[in-house]
């Protein structure tokens, strides 16, 4: 019998992977050992939900690695030495609000500093060596692994543990958890085998990254699976769910929520400018989180409050993605005729499923863009924006026009919406779990 390791330690990992097909089809091979390795707070939901025969749940302390300074250094030197165009436009809505010119230049220097392959190959093999050591050598002693998943890159406690397994020898694989992440920081350790989502992902990956192109696999993103199999549930019992009135349109609003913002000004006027259209508004929060300007207020009836997540009460801010969570996600897209959102993946979702969608920019009053929402100075959402497949508004009188226009004819902007399927979501064709699971079968040697 084989063993594996799978982390999940960022909340959407129950949603992304746990809850797919992909484990699934893994415990189905009666000759693997998947050992989950979760925090310690979460052992008892993960238990409840994923445990199994040949399915063992672990808990480790999260965060160690940072709270040393070798740890929190490298884990610092990851995010600027990639000097991406999201990074680099992150440290000017940094200076804009605390003004340290040193730290911004410092800052600037470092990403200078760290474009060359063999400088960044150079901080790898001291990242390796450095970085505080040991937090998971008692489960792998306990277990010894023939292999590790890592289904984060840049989350430190995946980093410690593939870290850990690398000096021990063992094989490590990884996984992009999202399409934003190649411009968010530089790998800190080269797996064995890397799975992206989509060719985009690759790209980004070799482009950016410099990582071999030769040991990336594109195998979709496994919860996709289930949007493309299509709702859960007939229309009528998803309004009745939530109340709404079925002879009226339905309206998503994904709110960007208080994290990505200094001062949240936009959602709560975002959602008020959505009160001009006689139409269910259903409002889902980002998953673990409430909004203080709109949950401060009380809403009309056919205005509903949506939020997604099992929160633990031990831990402020702690949650996972339940698949009751999902479905809701699922049907609601589905059932809808408009997503309104902010700076987030919404808009795959929408376009996946050929929904419109609005990303929505707009304040009450006029700003720099640093005292906006730092969401859109990403990479990633100025080439969503390039496909053309979304409306951005930047203001009252276009928000209103983007939502009215599609309101009456959702075929607008289709053919931005199939360049979106194209770059993101080509592999989204119902068998990314599958492909999943194949690749980390065959990584381990039992396909």
């Amino acid at each position: 019998m084989k063993t594996i390791f799978i982390t999940s330690f960022h909340p959407h990992i129950s949603r992304n992977i746990l809850s797919t097909d992909v484990l699934r089809l893994l415990k189905e091979n009666l000759d693997l050992r998947i050992v989950l390795v979760v925090p310690d707070y979460k052992t008892g939901y993960f238990k409840d939900r994923f445990g199994a025969d040949n399915v063992l749940v672990e808990g480790a302390r999260t965060y160690m690695s940072s709270r040393r300074f070798s740890g929190f250094f490298f884990k610092r030197l990851a995010r600027h030495f990639l000097n991406s165009g999201t990074i680099r436009n992150h440290r000017k809505y940094s200076l804009y609000w605390d003004r340290n010119f040193i730290h911004f230049i410092l800052l600037e220097f470092v990403g200078f500093v760290g474009k060359p392959k063999t400088i960044r190959a150079i901080a790898r093999w001291l990242d390796l060596r450095l970085s505080p050591r040991g937090f998971f050598d008692g489960l792998i002693t306990k277990y010894k692994p023939d292999a590790v998943f890592s289904t984060e890159v840049k989350n430190e406690d995946d980093v410690a543990l593939m870290q850990d397994a690398r000096r021990r020898g063992i094989p490590v694989i990884n996984m992009w958890r999202s399409w934003d992440n190649p411009t968010q920081q530089l790998l800190r350790i080269w797996p064995d085998l890397l799975l992206a989502g989509s060719s985009e992902l690759k790209l980004e990956t070799v482009n950016l990254q410099g990582f071999p192109e030769e040991k990336i696999r594109i195998v979709g993103i496994p919860h996709y699976d289930k949007y493309v199999f299509g709702p859960t549930k007939n229309r009528n019992a998803f309004f009745a769910q939530y109340g709404f009135n079925p002879t009226k349109k339905l309206i998503l609003f994904a709110p960007g929520g208080d994290r990505i913002i200094k001062f949240n000004d936009t959602d709560d006027y975002a959602l008020n400018l959505l009160l001009s259209f006689d139409v269910n508004i259903l409002s889902r929060f980002p998953p673990g989180e409430d909004i203080e300007s709109i949950d401060k207020k009380t809403w009309p009836a056919n205005v509903v409050m949506d939020k997604p997540g099992f929160r633990f009460a031990a831990r402020k801010g702690e949650f996972e993605i339940t698949p009751e969570d999902n479905e809701n996600l699922i049907n609601a897209l589905h059932f809808c005729d408009l997503v309104v959102t902010g700076p987030t993946s919404l808009p795959l979702d929408a376009a996946l499923v050929d929904k419109p969608s609005v990303l929505v920019d707009t304040y009450p009053t006029e700003r720099s863009i640093y005292a906006k929402g730092w969401g859109f100075l990403r990479d990633h959402i100025h080439k969503l924006r390039s496909t053309g497949g979304t409306w951005y508004v930047g203001g009252k009188d276009e928000f209103l026009k983007a939502v009215g226009s599609y309101l009456a004819d959702p075929s607008i902007h289709a053919a931005g919406r199939a360049k979106i399927r194209e770059k993101w979501l080509s592999y989204s064709d119902g068998k990314s779990s599958e492909r999943m699971s194949k690749e980390i079968l065959r990584f381990i040697g039992l396909k």
